[in-house]
C-alpha cells in the first residue's frame, strides 16, 4: 500500500499488520505515487538506463553525486504473499469466479456473454459513466458531450456493437461492473471464503516499509527507478537526511532563477 488516507487504507493496514511507523511515512509521501519498477516505463527487467535498481536494504544505497539525482520518492508497506488457490487470484466465490470466466469464455465453454448483455447490465454501464459513444457524441476542442436529447442505449444495441467490433470495445472496467451486476441478479456475488476477497494469502511472517527512488542521470538524459525493499525503523534518520539533501540539490539547480 502506498497511501494512508482512506477508510480502505486502514483496513487494508490492518489486515498487513502494517506497525504505525510504517504508516506515518506514509503520510509523508507525494501526492503521486503511482509509478516505480515493474511499472509503465520501469518494467525493463535488464541493465540498462530504462531498468529498475533492484536493493535489499538501505546499506546497499549509493550517494547523489553529479551523475545521479533523485527527483521523486514514495514510501510503501509490503507483504509477501501468493495467489490464494481456492480463487485462482481472482478473491471471488466459485459461482462470481464463473461468471467472470464466461465472459470471454477462452475455456470454450460455450458459455461466452460479452456480446450478450441484458438491460440490465447495460443500464449498470451507463450508470458508470461508461459506453461514452451510444450515450455522447465527440466536438472537436470540447471533447465528450452528453447527447440532447439524452440517449438510453439498449441491450440490443450495445450487443451488436461489441459482436460487430465497432465503436468502443468493452474493457476490464466494463467486465466487472457487468460481472457484478449478473452476479447479483442471481443472487451469488460474494467473495471466497478463504482469502476474504483479497485474492492472495500473506506469505511473510510481517509487512516490512519499502522506499521507491526515481533517479536521474543528467549527463544522459536517461532515469529510472530505485527500489529499497526493506527499510528498519531505526534507519528512517539516515533515510530523511538523504531525501532532505535530494530536495536541496533540486532547489540549488534552479535557484539562479530571478523572481
Amino acid at each position: 500500500m502506498r497511501t494512508y488516507q482512506e477508510d480502505d487504507d486502514r483496513e487494508e493496514a490492518e489486515r498487513m499488520g502494517a506497525e504505525q511507523w510504517m504508516l506515518d511515512c506514509l503520510k509523508i509521501n507525494p501526492d503521486y505515487v503511482h509509478w516505480g519498477p515493474h511499472e509503465d516505463y520501469m518494467a525493463d527487467g535488464g541493465e540498462s538506463w530504462r531498468s529498475a535498481i533492484m536493493l535489499k536494504s538501505w546499506s546497499e544505497m549509493f550517494d547523489l553525486d553529479d551523475l545521479n539525482e533523485v527527483v521523486h520518492f514514495y514510501f510503501s508497506v509490503n507483504r509477501d504473499g501468493e495467489d490464494c488457490e481456492r480463487c485462482g487470484g481472482s478473491g471471488h466465490n466459485p459461482e462470481t469466479k464463473q461468471i467472470a470466466d464466461d465472459w470471454y469464455d477462452f475455456a470454450g465453454t460455450g458459455r461466452r456473454w460479452c456480446d450478450s448483455l441484458t438491460q440490465d447490465e447495460v443500464d449498470a454501464l451507463v450508470e458508470k459513466n461508461r459506453l461514452f459513444d451510444l450515450t455522447r457524441r465527440f466536438v472537436e476542442g470540447e471533447g465528450w458531450k452528453e447527447n440532447d436529447p439524452p440517449t438510453r442505449p439498449t441491450a440490443e444495441q450495445v450487443n451488436e456493437r461489441s459482436a460487430s467490433r465497432k465503436g468502443i470495445g468493452h474493457d476490464a472496467i466494463n467486465r466487472w461492473i457487468c460481472v457484478e451486476t449478473r452476479a447479483k441478479r442471481l443472487g451469488v456475488w460474494g467473495n471466497c471464503e478463504h482469502c476474504e476477497g483479497h485474492g492472495s494469502v500473506f506469505t511473510a511472517p510481517a509487512a516490512t516499509l519499502r522506499l521507491t527512488l526515481w533517479l536521474l542521470h543528467p549527463r544522459k538524459g536517461a532515469s529510472r527507478g530505485v527500489e529499497i525493499a526493506d527499510v528498519k525503523q531505526d534507519e528512517l534518520a539516515v533515510v530523511f537526511a538523504f531525501l532532505r539533501k535530494a530536495a536541496r540539490r533540486n532547489a540549488e539547480r534552479f535557484a539562479k532563477i530571478p523572481a
